[in-house]
């Protein structure tokens, strides 16, 4: 319970830090010379306190919600004591947790041991609490600055089962050194902080030792375990978690007195008498109903009911083989088939009275798979007696059905006698594995190739014009000043002119044309079959288009709805004995570097 609700706590963090308005609101600070306190920020500050008080007052495990900046400045404070009507009030730079959260990396978290704090009521109680941190990395990488969460450790151990019980139980938690991690009632620090060692050296002894298990301490049964924050953290969504050394592992522990025979019948010895009774006439009734003859006649109905329920279930047995969701067939030692059910021939489209006995299940595998069939049906006729392939099956009407293949043989004293194969459909599979092999050779927000499929692309285009001795060029795209245009108007203004761009670019460029993304607002054109002087007209055309053609952005951005961009495009060819793409890319840069060097919104040639 302990260690579920800490990975919740991991999670909620590292949720929290991904929020687009948080990251808005960092960027618009960290984009200004002096921080900024404008309208828009006002609004994103309320925004973000009335999230934190969410957050506070929904999960009641946290006494503080702080964002930091990289400069150490508290933008954001929330918690259940009253702040000041407006921050920057705290300077976070010398803190141990904001050092720590700067060095990390997205999805990264700093915990820190279990320490003395406020407990964020009005009388500002000291009770136990944790810091956990986390860097707030903007869309580039770059740090923003840093989410700090404070939890209420003395409400999180509240839970345990037995760390309030007034029963004999009692729950122990210490960390690496062997320092008491557990609150207690109303004085927290009675106990915390002191050493296990100390006070029960036997206990210390045996849980650092081992990392878990259960050893007997005089009349006391003790159970523990380690865990060890920093690497099993495998049920949050963290990357890496770093603490404060030589606090790690904690050792978690459940202490009970031993039970003893005499003691359980001095405690109960009713329970014990009954017991016995119980059985003495189970005993005398079991004779009693074995002898009767009234039990005979009882046995002799049910043996007929349970005949008949034998049949019911046979026939569902049957009919769960014929109409199950996979496929199922046996073959004797040719292949031919002598069993098969209804849900395989539905998907292959014969009657059975057509296949049994009279067809060999290695017609209906394609060619093109019929060699995996063939070693699978081997292995199941050979020592291993089992084999799996993954074929495809030819149907009736012409399609073609993506299967997976597990057999067994069924062998007697007699040898073997036939196989016995489950068919699973792959369909669903095969589609999803398409579908998900597109995804990632596609830039997900305009929708054109990304740079892997820019590599596959060239290959293919590069061997083609070896082969042929077409020529064959490329141009580097990138739109002007874009950086401008997201400090100006926002990510989302920016987002919306690259998917113009690439609009425009799909209308602009030929048939053939290869255009992708290579990140950011930098794009690729791959021209097969284009010689020097016909790459420099489709990049000038290209030119033209992205400084006549506005994208269209809204009337909440500009008055007019539209935002004007340009673009600066180098052009090269790829050359004859070039492998790869990348000595173009390289040159093509170059023109691109020159063009942004001689004023921007022109074309430039590099040559080879």
């Amino acid at each position: 319970m302990l260690l579920r609700s800490m990975n919740d706590s991991f999670n909620q963090v590292l949720a929290t830090a991904e929020f687009p308005l948080l990251r808005r609101f960092l960027s618009r600070q960290a984009s200004a010379d002096t921080p900024a306190w404008g309208l828009a920020a006002q609004s994103d500050w309320k925004q973000l306190e009335g999230l934190f008080d969410t957050l506070l007052t929904h999960f009641g495990r946290y006494t503080r919600l702080v964002v930091v900046d990289p400069l150490g400045r508290e933008w954001v404070s929330t918690s259940t004591v009253p702040l000041l009507s407006r921050p920057p009030v705290i300077d976070h730079r010398e803190t141990t947790a904001f050092q720590a959260a700067m060095a990390l990396q997205a999805r990264d978290l700093y915990v820190s041991p279990p320490r003395l704090g406020v407990s964020g009521a009005e009388q500002a109680l000291v009770t136990t609490v944790i810091d956990i941190a986390t860097p707030i990395v903007g869309d580039r990488g770059e740090h923003l600055g840093v989410l700090l969460f404070t939890l209420d450790w003395s409400r999180l151990t509240m839970t345990l089962p037995h760390a309030l019980d007034k029963g004999p139980g009692e729950a122990l938690l210490v960390d690496a050194q062997g320092q008491w991690l557990l609150p207690e009632g109303d004085a927290p620090g009675e106990r915390f902080g002191q050493s296990l060692g100390t006070h029960w050296p036997q206990a210390w002894k045996a849980m650092s030792d081992r990392n878990q298990g259960t050893v007997t301490l005089d009349q006391h049964q003790l159970t523990f375990r380690s865990h060890d924050l920093r690497t099993q953290h495998f049920r949050s969504q963290a990357g890496m978690i770093l603490g404060e050394p030589d606090t790690q592992p904690w050792r978690l522990g459940i202490l009970m007195p031993r039970p003893s025979l005499w003691g359980l019948l001095k405690e109960s010895p009713v329970q014990l008498l009954a017991i016995s009774l119980v059985y003495v006439l189970s005993v005398a009734f079991g004779v009693y109903w074995v002898l009767s003859d009234h039990r005979l006649r009882g046995l002799r109905q049910r043996a007929l009911l349970f005949s008949r329920e034998a049949r019911q279930y046979a026939g569902e047995v049957q009919d769960l083989y014929q109409h199950a969701p996979c496929g199922y067939h046996s073959l004797d030692s040719g292949g031919r088939v002598i069993k098969i059910n209804r849900t395989e021939l539905d998907w292959l489209g014969y009657r059975a009275d057509e296949v049994i006995d009279k067809r060999f299940y290695r017609d209906f595998v394609t060619p093109e798979s019929r060699a995996a069939f063939d070693v699978a049906f081997r292995q199941v006729l050979g020592e291993g007696q089992e084999g799996s392939a993954e074929c495809e099956l030819l149907c009736r009407d012409g399609t073609r059905l993506p299967v997976a293949i597990q057999a067994t043989a069924q062998v007697t004293d007699d040898g073997f006698q036939y196989s016995r194969a489950t068919v699973f459909d792959l369909s669903e599979r095969k589609a999803l594995e398409a579908r998900l092999e597109k995804q990632a050779l596609t830039d997900p927000l305009t929708h054109l190739g990304n740079r892997r499929y820019l590599e596959g692309q060239a290959a293919m285009e590069i061997a083609r014009a070896e082969r042929s001795g077409a020529p064959l060029s490329l141009v580097i795209v990138d739109l002007d000043h874009f950086k401008r245009i997201n400090d100006s108007y926002g990510h989302d203004v920016g987002d919306v002119v690259l998917q113009a761009f690439a609009r425009l670019a799909r209308q602009v460029l030929r048939d053939g044309d290869v255009l992708c993304r290579m990140g950011g607002e930098e794009f690729a054109v791959l021209l097969p079959d284009t010689n020097r002087e016909q790459a420099l007209q489709v990049a000038e055309r290209l030119r033209v288009a992205v400084a006549t053609t506005p994208a269209q952005v809204g009337e909440d951005t500009t008055e007019d709805g539209k935002l004007a961009y340009t673009a600066s495009l180098g052009v090269t060819l790829v050359c004859t004995g070039e492998t790869t793409l990348k000595p173009a890319i390289k040159r093509a840069d170059m023109g691109l570097y020159a063009a942004k060097d001689m004023g921007r919104n022109r074309v430039q040639w590099e040559e080879v």
